[in-house]
């Protein structure tokens, strides 16, 4: 059976890694709440461009074609 110092050591351990996990994951999940506002906020410009953009595609070419 383990010592209580290597029981500790290997709690010790544990709860450092777990720590760290969890700092990552704080960031990973702040990273993706970033990336999902920018992605909404370009998904709004390409539909205002869509909707301000060139006409529908049946239009006629401009004369220099």
């Amino acid at each position: 059976m383990p010592s209580p110092t290597a029981l500790e050591e290997h709690l010790a351990h544990n709860s450092a890694a777990i720590d760290d996990i969890s700092e990552q994951m704080a960031r990973q999940w702040a990273a993706i709440r970033r990336l999902e506002a920018q992605v909404e906020r370009l998904a709004g410009l390409i539909q205002a461009i869509g909707d301000d953009g060139p006409g529908a595609p049946d239009e006629a070419p401009p004369p220099h074609y």
